[in-house]
């Protein structure tokens, strides 16, 4: 006796449009937005990973708004806020600083999705901004 037509499984065709994945997508774009603001606004992601090792040398963890706004009021700005996307995220990649914890966002109405960010022992001890 055969199997049912109806219980087989259709073929598999794979998705209709294939779709990049969500974190590359958003990593692509903040890497295009840093390039831009290197390129238009003479933003230096040097300097505002040092600013921001600065501030979080005390040991005390602060939003990303926070940070961003340490770096703006040291005259580090981007032609978009979203170019400091890839600056956190290098430090974090590098080790030097964490994520620990999230935080209602002050700039999005609100919003949950803000990350508290605190320096590592490696970024208290060599961490020169330059990763």
């Amino acid at each position: 006796m055969s199997t049912p037509h109806w219980i087989t499984p259709p073929p598999d065709f794979g998705p209709l449009f294939p779709q990049a994945k969500p974190a590359a997508t958003g990593a692509a774009a903040g890497e295009a937005c840093l390039a831009k603001a290197k390129r238009v606004a003479g933003f230096d992601a040097a300097a505002a990973r040092g600013a921001i090792l600065e501030l979080l040398a005390d040991g005390v963890a602060r939003s990303g708004e926070q940070l961003v706004d340490h770096c703006t009021r040291a005259g580090i700005v981007p032609h978009d806020g979203r170019a400091f996307g890839p600056v956190l995220k290098s430090l974090a990649g590098g080790g030097l600083i964490e994520a620990v914890g999230f935080v209602t966002r002050a700039k999005g109405h609100g919003t949950a999705g803000g990350r508290l960010w605190r320096i590592t022992g490696k970024g208290a001890t060599d961490g020169d901004g330059n990763g």
